[in-house]
């Protein structure tokens, strides 16, 4: 299956907020309506037409939400933090969305209302991808849709998986309906398929999080990973000194950027953190040219 973007689905949530303000204009009226949408009736009398581009997301929560959730069902990183009860939200908000829309139309349909919604898809993914590697409690068996999500295939190519009695078929539940597979088995076979990703259990092992290392072009942007990492590493960047052996300050000037280079220091920094050590010390020797450059430019 062809995964789609994260602005991608950004831009079906906009689509869902166009949605319901026009079903809070078919209940509330207008006021009510540009409260909530924050833009103005368009002139043909209806939201669900109107640009995407026009709807803020910061004005909207669950936004924020989405743009996780989409990251821990697809890219799933150390960078990412999700909280359980969030995935309940997204299923949640998903339930009460509209299913029919417009009002001189007598009910515009759209994407989001169906199984193949972007917004649906990261939903369904992000709680599929709790119970399967974060809720270790968690009794939940796994359908083909699921499956499909989190291996970047198809439900067919799913199915014939199930179908396949050689070792690398894939195990359902015998005579249970609709057809589901056990959390174990459902890792094990996942965990075999090239289009599953699986949640990195330390930054080492962490491709999305190397990505934005190799990304960052200034002190400051590296300075805000390191404390980030500080407080998954330390429980805490003032725990750090101790633990480095440095001064207080030290660590103070690697979480604003403003460090001063030394490839000893970079070295143990990494090594702390679990970075990749020579892309870090690459980076943080980069990162500290350009504030050179950029300074030297500035006083000129």
């Amino acid at each position: 299956m062809t995964r789609f973007t994260k602005e991608e689905m950004l831009d079906e949530l906009r689509t869902i907020f166009l949605f319901e303000a026009d079903h809070i204009l078919l209940g509330a009226g207008e006021k009510a309506a540009v409260n909530f949408i924050g833009i103005p009736l368009p002139e043909s009398g209806e939201y669900c037409f109107a640009a995407p581009g026009q709807v803020n997301l910061s004005r909207f929560p669950i936004s924020a939400k989405f743009a996780r959730g989409y990251d821990i069902a697809f890219a799933p990183s150390v960078l990412t933090g999700f909280d359980g009860s969030e995935f309940q939200d997204l299923l949640v908000f998903m339930e009460g969305t509209p299913r029919a829309g417009g009002i001189s139309s007598g009910g515009e349909t759209h994407r989001f209302m169906t199984a193949d919604g972007y917004c649906r898809m990261v939903a369904d993914a992000a709680f599929a991808r709790w119970e399967l590697e974060w809720n270790e409690a968690s009794s939940h068996t796994f359908t083909t849709r699921e499956l499909a999500l989190l291996s970047n295939m198809t439900e067919g190519a799913v199915r014939n998986a199930i179908a396949d009695k050689s070792d690398d078929g894939l195990r359902a539940i015998p005579g249970k309906k609709p057809v589901s597979v056990e959390r174990n088995e459902a890792l094990r076979w996942l965990k075999g398929r090239r289009g599953f990703i699986p949640s990195p259990q330390r930054p080492s092992e962490d491709r999305f999080l190397a990505e934005h290392l190799r990304d960052i072009r200034s002190a400051e942007a590296l300075g805000n990973l390191v404390q980030r990492q500080l407080w998954s590493a330390f429980g805490s960047p003032h725990a750090a000194p101790a633990t480095l052996g440095w001064s207080a300050d030290e660590v103070e000037q690697w979480c604003r950027g403003s460090f001063e280079f030394e490839e000893s220091c970079a070295r143990q920094l990494a090594q702390a953190l679990d970075f990749d050590v020579p892309l870090f010390v690459g980076k943080a020797l980069e990162v500290s040219l350009r504030r050179a450059a950029g300074a030297g430019s500035e006083s000129q």
